[in-house]
């Protein structure tokens, strides 16, 4: 095996692990709508399950066409920039997860995501939507913690690569370009 055949084939791991976390998304969002389709059955508002499908409906493409993509295409071309625009979307998407996981009732009043608060507070009225929503945490959680691995894996792979200076140095000529 050459050292460009183990190359590549470490280049591909990353790309399987980050479409891992990406089915992972597409299952969390999706797992979210079921979730949140029981407790709408039970008794809670009809809002809850209109921002479960806005999540579904806009996270999913969004996911693949604003990291999934930029990462295949940077792994592709090693283009900084594209390292770049991946590495800030997938912090975003990290944040997503994290704050998904948790749920807190500050941006919209309800239950539309299956986070711990979320689940604690739908399990006290239905029980079988509180285990719906307990299986969402859960799955929430394990991509939180394996996209974490991820951006720190591609992130150490961009550092050593030499593709962080490369968009330094990149970045330096664009502030010059545009100064003159």
């Amino acid at each position: 095996m050459t050292s460009q055949t183990k190359y590549q084939f470490h280049l591909q791991k990353f790309q399987h692990v980050a479409l891992t976390t990406f089915l992972g998304l597409t299952f969390c969002l999706f797992w979210n709508v079921i979730a949140v389709t029981t407790a709408w059955i039970k008794g809670e508002g009809v809002k809850i399950w209109f921002l479960a499908i806005i999540y579904f409906v806009s996270g999913v493409p969004g996911a693949y066409f604003l990291w999934y993509r930029p990462l295949y295409r940077a792994f592709r071309t090693e283009s900084a920039m594209r390292f770049g625009w991946f590495l800030l979307f997938y912090m975003l998407h990290i944040g997503f997860c994290i704050f998904a996981a948790v749920a807190p009732p500050i941006i919209f009043k309800g239950n539309s995501l299956t986070g711990i608060l979320a689940a604690i507070d739908v399990a006290g009225n239905n029980a079988l939507a509180g285990i719906f929503y307990f299986i969402g945490f859960g799955c929430f959680c394990i991509e939180s913690l394996l996209s974490i691995w991820v951006i720190q894996q591609v992130y150490m792979y961009f550092r050593g690569s030499g593709k962080a200076a490369e968009m330094k140095r990149e970045a330096a000529r664009g502030a010059l370009r545009a100064a003159a």
